[in-house]
């Protein structure tokens, strides 16, 4: 893998770095070598129309991602970092949120922020999901798709940037306001739920607020952090009984059941002496 991919992986991942590690700079210890990218020129940023910021991103080192209550990057140099709090820090004071520190160590870059209503920033990166990269109108299409939504559920967008750069596909990032909470999996943002299997799409209707079926496999979704899980039984008898068991893991983990349902399979699988004819699919909030 190129190493300018190693940088992209980690942007596109907030998972990359614990929340606890975005809390003190001293705890960052970033030992990704990174070459030089090349600087295509930055289009100017432009007010979208319910004010949020918009333009294009080409260099990987503007691009901010988000957790707790700050904005981060990778920056080959101290110059590099400091385009990136340029660029930042007046989409920031748009809407009154003011920057109270930054700190730079290790090509690693983090800028703190406080809003006056102590909301704070998440963002949404859309390369995991299915559209057509070569396309431009579809992009356009797709990140009004995912805005409106935002809008009408009091999550304020504040920018949105098409990201141009050759270590990924053509893709977008979304940045919003939200209501903190201390598990940010149980913060209200706009996410992604795509776990490898079908998703029984009506079962969450209620749960949260359905953005987009992206595929059969693949939602966006405006809520709580989903998780799912999926057993095998050899009955309906022994998928109840899986069911209980696993409500009871969830009550004891803190977890919240949301729904399940057990289906008959096209051809029934064995394993061993286990013969199994069903598939019992669990959803819950982590």
């Amino acid at each position: 893998m190129k190493r300018s991919a190693l940088i992209a992986s980690a942007l596109l991942s907030v998972s990359a770095l614990s929340a606890a590690e975005l809390n003190t700079i001293s705890a960052v210890d970033i030992r990704i070598s990174k070459p030089g990218i090349p600087v295509p020129v930055l289009q100017a940023g432009e007010a979208g129309n319910s004010g949020f910021v918009s333009g294009e991103i080409a260099d990987l080192h503007l691009l901010a991602r988000a957790s707790k209550n700050v904005l981060f990057t990778y920056a080959k140099t101290d110059a590099q970092f400091r385009e990136f709090t340029d660029k930042w820090t007046p989409i920031l004071g748009k809407f009154g949120i003011k920057v109270t520190g930054t700190e730079y160590k290790n090509e690693f870059g983090i800028l703190r922020y406080e809003s006056p209503d102590g909301r704070v920033i998440r963002d949404f990166m859309a390369d995991g999901l299915h559209y057509d990269a070569l396309s431009s109108t579809t992009i356009a299409r797709l990140q009004h798709e995912l805005l409106e939504p935002l809008e009408r559920k009091g999550l304020t967008p504040i920018a949105s940037f098409t990201i141009k750069n050759e270590v990924f596909r053509p893709t977008f990032s979304v940045y919003y306001l939200t209501r903190p909470e201390e598990n940010m999996d149980h913060e209200v943002q706009l996410r992604q739920l795509k776990n490898g299997e079908d998703i029984d799409f009506d079962l969450l209707a209620n749960a949260v607020t359905l953005v987009r079926k992206d595929a059969s496999f693949s939602m966006v979704y405006i809520g709580k952090l989903l998780g799912f899980k999926s057993k095998l039984a050899t009955d309906t008898a022994a998928a109840a009984a899986g069911l209980e068991k696993y409500k009871t893991f969830l009550a004891e983990n803190n977890k919240e059941f949301i729904a399940s349902r057990t289906i008959k399979m096209n051809e029934p699988f064995t394993s061993g002496d286990h013969t199994f004819n069903y598939v019992l699919n669990m959803y819950f909030f982590q």
